[in-house]
């Protein structure tokens, strides 16, 4: 089958779950021949790391360092698409000019959430150009990446008129225990990773943190990514008392199997996901992990993951201190989150989405 990725997303996404998952599927595609994919070289500047940092990738895929997003988005919206005979298309995202092109060819968007649509106060600047529902419309298959976000795009969008198949990220085989501990880090920490504004609600771990931080001294709060502490952050932390025992660092790829690896316990309070794929690069790194019981969670987790009310601190942090006072419970944890997570893989994702390409051809 001869298929196309647009650049949508590497053209607006440096890291993030969206462009992680393309990568993978490029990846599978591009070095494994039993999968019958022929993937077009995308030929494009990009921004994404993931491509851009593996080298085979990078030269497969035929992409550049486009240094800014200004630059890859100029070139991908200004951009003539070739009009080569392919079977399909599968567009990463929903900018108008994603639709143009490819006269013929089989149509496959994946749906990735419905936040923008639910959580209409969380819209980004891209959210408020994208043409979303008119991408399902027009969709011969669509995907979404876990049960909740399909149950979530009918009720939004009402009937859908294409099939729609669910196909769970996976997890790289990096993440796994036995990964060294990246310099810097305490010796023993909770574990938050990923953007903490809005609906991913960091500020509710700080505020469990700081009911159980009297009765663990050793425990230290450490946050990977999304940036520098903003001001207001700061001023919470120091009014909770946990200033000086909360931490933000910025990390390599390379290194978070480390970072999930060496933490007590992993902690993804987010109030909405898509699919939320560092809950499942913790369990793979057999980490504990603690999730909000919301959306797509315990759709990833199972009954692998401890869950607490989303948005209540008093309920996680009674999660928090049984687990920090139970080694059996952290050594149960651990185990059940290693068995869970070898239920995912980007070999099974890129399976699937394979065979979605197939059925949409019959």
């Amino acid at each position: 089958m001869r298929v196309a990725f647009d650049e949508q997303i590497f053209v607006i996404q440096a890291y993030g779950g969206i462009s992680r998952l393309f990568a993978e599927l490029a990846k599978q595609f591009t070095e494994d021949p039993d999968f019958d994919v022929d993937l077009l070289p995308l030929s494009a500047p990009i921004i994404n790391r993931y491509v851009l940092d593996n080298d085979r990738l990078r030269a497969r895929m035929a992409v550049w360092d486009a240094g800014h997003e200004y630059w890859s988005l100029g070139r991908y919206f200004t951009r003539v698409q070739p009009r080569r005979r392919l079977d399909v298309v599968h567009n990463t995202f929903y900018l108008p000019h994603g639709l143009a092109g490819y006269p013929g060819a089989k149509r496959v968007v994946t749906v990735h959430d419905m936040i923008p649509e639910l959580l209409p106060k969380t819209r980004r600047r891209l959210d408020f150009v994208t043409l979303k529902k008119r991408y399902v419309q027009s969709a011969d298959h669509v995907i979404c990446v876990s049960e909740a976000t399909r149950q979530d795009l009918v009720s939004t969008y009402g009937e859908v008129q294409a099939p729609i198949s669910v196909v769970h990220h996976g997890v790289d085989p990096e993440f796994r225990p036995g990964a060294l501990k990246p310099d810097g880090l305490p010796e023993e920490y909770v574990l938050f990773v990923g953007n903490r504004s809005q609906y991913k609600d960091a500020s509710v771990l700080m505020r469990a943190f700081s009911l159980v931080a009297d009765a663990h001294p050793a425990l230290s709060l450490v946050f990977v990514g999304g940036g520098p502490f903003t001001g207001q952050e700061l001023s919470e932390l120091r009014y909770l008392g946990i200033a000086s025992r909360t931490q933000q660092v910025s990390l390599v790829d390379q290194a978070m199997p480390g970072a999930y690896g060496a933490a007590a316990v992993c902690v993804f309070p987010s109030r909405f996901e898509g699919f939320g794929l560092p809950a499942l690069e913790s369990m793979a790194c057999g980490t504990p992990t603690i999730l909000a019981r919301a959306t797509s969670l315990p759709e990833v987790g199972g009954d692998a993951a401890w869950y607490f009310t989303p948005g209540d601190d008093h309920d996680l942090a009674g999660l928090l201190d049984r687990f920090l006072s139970d080694p059996s419970a952290q050594e149960a944890m651990r185990e059940a989150g290693l068995v869970r997570s070898r239920q995912f893989s980007w070999r099974k994702a890129a399976q699937e989405t394979a065979a979605v390409y197939r059925s949409t051809l019959s």
